[in-house]
């Protein structure tokens, strides 16, 4: 179950936090907003990349946790 917890926790926060940090690298280096496709492309193209970042990284802290967990 922690490991899942993690896997989960891990896709949310990596897709937030890069969506995130792809926005406001935009709004500092004052990319056109037209019609919202900046905003688009950085939440359905960029943000899975760190979802999956956030997946794995958060699988290997969640199995991790686990038998830690176990071991006491």
């Amino acid at each position: 179950m922690r490991i899942l917890l993690g896997i989960v926790l891990g896709l949310v926060i990596g897709w937030v936090a890069t969506t995130a940090a792809v926005l406001i690298y935009g709004e500092m280096a004052h990319v056109s907003q037209a019609e919202g496709a900046f905003a688009m492309g950085a939440i359905f193209l960029i943000g899975p990349v760190g979802g999956v970042a956030g997946t794995v990284a958060g699988g290997i802290l969640g199995m991790r946790w686990a038998r830690r967990a176990r071991a006491r």
